[in-house]
């Protein structure tokens, strides 16, 4: 005949901890939203300064970006860009993304926003807005990178 532990058979009380006693070990990642809302953040600082060295880290190496009729294919190419504008003299005097919202997908991110830019390039004075849309990747390293920015005018 078996023996049933007696522990089985008496069960122990529930002791309750006070809330503020309970402190979780790792905190929670960052929502993935504010992650991305950051790195938006990142390129808008980095296109404002015609930072090419800045904005590398932040887009696929097949990065797209198509503005009006123009597109731009491959991260070289947007980044030479820069650099060639800035070598140029050219400046940005005013760069703004407003009404930011992004929506997550599990590995992926949309990001629309509305933005305004006014630039110097050539010794002329430009102005331009209207609506983008970034899409993002995850990677597996965890950095989110915008694969593709379409903006409207």
């Amino acid at each position: 005949m078996l023996a049933t532990p007696l522990l089985l058979l008496c069960p122990l009380p529930l002791v309750a901890l006070p809330q503020e006693a309970v402190i979780p070990e790792n905190p929670a990642p960052p929502a993935a939203e504010s992650v991305v809302t950051g790195t938006v953040e990142e390129l808008r600082k980095a296109e404002m300064l015609l930072d090419a060295d800045a904005m590398a880290p932040w887009l696929a190496h097949s990065f797209s970006f198509i503005e009006a009729s123009a597109r731009v294919a491959g991260q070289f190419a947007y980044l030479e860009s820069l650099r060639r504008a800035r070598e140029r003299g050219d400046t940005v005097h005013h760069l703004t993304f407003e009404r930011l919202h992004v929506d997550v997908f599990g590995s992926s991110a949309v990001a629309t926003y509305r933005w305004a830019k006014r630039w110097k390039e050539a010794g002329s004075l430009h102005s331009a807005e209207g609506w983008c849309t970034d899409v993002f990747e995850l990677r597996d390293d965890g950095a989110w990178i915008l694969v593709h920015r379409h903006r409207s005018k």
